[in-house]
């Protein structure tokens, strides 16, 4: 089976992914040929959809100038596809109890409940897992986070195949969590067999500290209700859901959906596509609802878990700060110069706050939908993201060598915006350290977060301790 999905994922249209597998009769309920069809809906649907590489390209080339040598590449990464954890996949289920009460026939957008329809969530034993082959109503769907962990280290091998063969005895990070766990597992699968991979497993629990990939757990001090507690989520209005709610209800009188309710259709429309491809769910929505959804997702993150959160550059300078010292390291000082890390799209939204990208834009403001600002979630932390660091060495026309610094984030070049007159629009290496002390000036992750009431640990050292120390937490949920 995982081998047909792999087929079915090279395939370049789904009439030809059609004839090109024959579909077991199990899986008829599937209309395959939808599978794929709703990319342009995944930017709105809060990072929940499937992959897709940062929308706006600066068209900055993400090889390296000629004259420079790649010397050392860090990836921080998301999780791929999943299925929805046990809190979002008990709201909608909550609908789907509704819809299975409803005693009349279904009329409008909700008219596809009339013929068999398979609840692509029924399974409470799959929720906050990775979407696999053996695991979804749509074995055949391309879109799985298992098949997107296997195309980035595919992808990976094949532009830092160097660094690879250079050091073909490394180790890569994940937390313990069973979905990003299985996404690193499925990356060091699509590496091939050239490689001789070390799997570090590091907690997620604050008594960790700094030493984690989730540093955030043991800031007991950050508070996750920022938005509300300004009042600045309140005020976004939610005509949108109340639109919804009327359009439903009027089609099919005596549903009396809620607004809670039709909020949480959204978690359906983008989760059933990561399990099954497509979903019909999808199409209740209009394009302005749309909008004002991934709007309103945009608004709660900058507040609760990014830049507009007091201490997210704290957070972010755990990792950051990391990532510097190896920089900073001489490569022949070093046992690798790929360094791989796996965890959740929330630290990666804080690593982000620490270095400074998507960063610098007016705050936003919840009066209505701000279309300038350049923060915006499912463009940053869709399912299967990924931060790269790029360090390379260019000699100039003195052939003097200098070391630079630049990001690449979901595929796309992203010049630091106080730090990119390098080659590539890069930021050399002595400028790097500079923009993050100056940066992280009054800053102090330990002091700062109160970490101290969970853990005596203020620094991350796991990439360069995994040696002498045994990291290997048994996985969670």
């Amino acid at each position: 089976m995982y081998g047909q999905v792999l087929a079915l994922a090279s395939l370049a249209s789904t009439s030809a992914l059609v004839n090109a597998v024959a579909i077991e009769p199990k899986f008829y309920t599937n209309d395959i040929s939808r599978v794929g069809s709703q990319k342009d809906i995944y930017q709105f649907l809060y990072g929940s959809a499937p992959y897709f590489s940062y929308p706006f390209n600066t068209s900055i080339p993400v090889d390296i100038p000629e004259q420079c040598e790649m010397v050392q590449v860090h990836v921080y990464a998301r999780h791929g596809e999943r299925y929805p954890t046990a809190s979002t996949a008990k709201g909608i289920e909550k609908v789907w109890y509704k819809f299975g009460n409803y005693t009349e026939k279904f009329s409008g957008s909700l008219s596809f409940l009339n013929d068999e329809y398979q609840f692509p969530f029924a399974n409470a034993s799959n929720w906050g897992l990775l979407t696999t082959p053996d695991n979804v109503v749509n074995p055949y769907n391309p879109l799985l986070g298992s098949l997107t962990g296997s195309s980035h280290g595919e992808e990976f091998r094949e532009r830092y195949s160097k660094l690879l063969d250079a050091h073909p005895n490394f180790t890569i990070w994940t937390s313990n969590s069973n979905r990003v766990h299985a996404t690193s597992e499925f990356f060091i699968q699509g590496l091939g067999d050239d490689y001789h991979v070390n799997l570090e497993t590091i907690s997620e629990n604050g008594t960790m500290g700094a030493n984690s990939l989730t540093p955030i757990s043991a800031c007991v001090n950050w508070d996750w209700n920022t938005a509300k507690d300004k009042n600045i989520s309140s005020t976004f209005s939610t005509q949108y859901l109340t639109d919804i709610s009327e359009r439903l209800n009027t089609a099919n009188p005596g549903l009396n959906i809620t607004n809670s309710e039709t909020y949480n259709l959204f978690d359906w429309c983008a989760f059933e596509i990561d399990t099954r491809g497509y979903s019909d769910i999808c199409d209740i929505f209009t394009e302005d609802e749309l909008i004002n959804y991934s709007y309103y997702g945009d608004l709660i993150t900058y507040y609760d878990e990014f830049i507009g959160n007091k201490l997210a550059v704290a957070v972010g300078s755990v990792p950051t700060n990391a990532t510097l010292t190896l920089l900073n390291t001489p490569e022949d000082e070093l046992d690798q110069t790929v360094f791989v890390s796996f965890t959740h799209d929330t630290h990666l939204l804080q690593y982000m706050a620490g270095v400074g990208l998507f960063s610098e834009g007016k705050p936003l403001t919840g009066k209505s939908v701000d279309f300038h600002n350049e923060f915006k979630r499912s463009f940053l932390v869709q399912l299967g993201a990924r931060v790269y660091t790029q360090k390379f060495n260019c000699k100039s026309a003195s052939n003097t060598t200098e070391s630079f610094v630049r990001y690449v984030v979901n595929d796309v070049v992203q010049p630091l915006d106080d730090c990119h007159n390098g080659p590539g629009f890069s930021c050399s290496l002595p400028d790097y350290n500079t923009y993050l002390k100056n940066r992280f000036e009054g800053v102090d992750f330990f002091s700062q977060c109160g970490v101290s009431q969970v853990s005596n640990t203020s620094e991350l050292t796991f990439y360069w301790d995994y040696k002498t120390k045994n990291y290997d937490a048994p996985l969670i949920i």
